[in-house]
């Protein structure tokens, strides 16, 4: 292995820091060198893999940290051995306060990374070695249970929405409480995906509505799967009905929104492109905390509490069929992870859950306003 120290040769540590720097370039070390390449691992090739462009953020930030951890270390960012990765974690989670989760996400960043340099014949360990997977086999990242969210009543949550006086911020969080979805999934939202029956706004907007997946259905929003929208994770796409509260939301920010060229519903506040899941993490926390931050029974509110409180009025108070609730989450139903994409399955899929939930959805959906 690449160990640079007294005792051994400087022709091998020679090789470890100019070899393997011009031909095993650690500048090749980026996440489109793992997204694009095929990524062989011990069960065999996978890819090429390709990843969401917040997933690509993610990646060039594990991988900046690590090169400037490798830095401090003394050491060229591909030549570490297992005691440097230890550390690395140990840094994270001690030093920084990352969770465990935190950390053994960058590790596995680390590790893709490594598994693709394990391919290229100047890698400076012996190919069947990877010195982050050895790493995190020894490192401690266990984690508790996670903890149960809080319990806010509708009631609770009508009182918070009624203090929020930013029209955009409301119209995020109602958002995604109404509709249940990932903060990327609402970064996702263009315009071309909602309908709103509102003659101005529409004669505004032309774009609006006019996704295909929507086709005729009218003051709704077609929410696009993993393979048909980069970021998205659902396995299914679905329509969910628009209920006049969150139209009127919706209707109150188009109608101050910026008009530029982007086509996303929502943009940010400097450049007034598309939303990061970022921003809409510090909404939700500007909103709800620190009433609602962590304790020691319930975990703090974050953007993805929209999604449990959304689950929990239709399958606990509701009691709506678990085959409806998986529709409107997006979830896969049972037998159904094998079902081939094409249009014709898809439209089948789509339509005939939208005409079962679409009535009850409308009927019982929770009041906020």
């Amino acid at each position: 292995m690449c160990l640079p120290d007294h005792q051994h040769s400087f022709s091998r540590l020679k090789f470890c820091l100019t070899s393997s720097v011009e031909i095993l370039s650690v500048d090749r070390l980026t996440p489109s060198s793992i997204s694009t390449g095929e990524v062989v691992t011990a069960t065999g090739v996978v890819g090429p893999r390709n990843l969401a462009k917040e997933s690509v953020k993610h990646y060039q930030r594990t991988i900046d940290q690590w090169k400037e951890f490798m830095k401090w270390e003394g050491r060229h960012p591909v030549c570490p051995n297992q005691d440097h990765v230890l550390r690395f974690a140990r840094y994270y989670k001690d030093e920084k306060g990352n969770s465990p989760g935190v950390v053994r996400r960058k590790l596995n960043r680390l590790s893709q990374a490594f598994e693709y340099f394990r391919n290229d014949s100047s890698y400076p360990h012996p190919s069947d070695f990877s010195p982050v997977s050895a790493a995190m086999m020894k490192v401690n990242l266990s984690q508790p249970s996670p903890k149960e969210p809080p319990r806010i009543s509708k009631e609770e949550m009508a009182e918070h929405i009624s203090e929020i006086k930013d029209v955009r911020d409301r119209a995020i969080i109602m958002t995604q409480l109404k509709l249940g979805i990932r903060a990327q999934e609402l970064c996702n939202i263009k315009l071309e995906d909602i309908h709103i029956k509102k003659p101005d706004l529409l004669g505004h907007y032309s774009e609006m509505g006019s996704n295909r997946g929507l086709e005729d259905h009218e003051n709704a929003i077609y929410i696009p799967f993993n393979k048909e929208r980069d970021g998205n994770k659902s396995e299914r796409p679905r329509i969910i009905p628009l209920d006049e509260e969150i139209r009127k939301v919706l209707t109150d920010w188009l109608f101050i929104r910026p008009d530029n060229e982007e086509p996303w519903l929502f943009l940010s506040d400097r450049k007034n492109i598309q939303f990061e899941t970022s921003a809409v993490r510090d909404i939700w926390h500007k909103h709800f905390r620190p009433e609602y931050d962590e304790t020691e029974r319930h975990a703090a509110v974050s953007s993805h509490f929209g999604r449990h409180f959304f689950t929990t009025w239709w399958q606990v108070h509701q009691g709506m069929d678990i085959e409806l609730v998986k529709y409107l989450r997006g979830d896969v139903h049972g037998g159904e992870r094998d079902m081939k994409n094409s249009g014709d399955a898809i439209h089948s899929y789509i339509h005939t859950y939208y005409e079962d939930v679409e009535p009850e959805y409308r009927r019982s959906v929770f009041k906020l306003l």
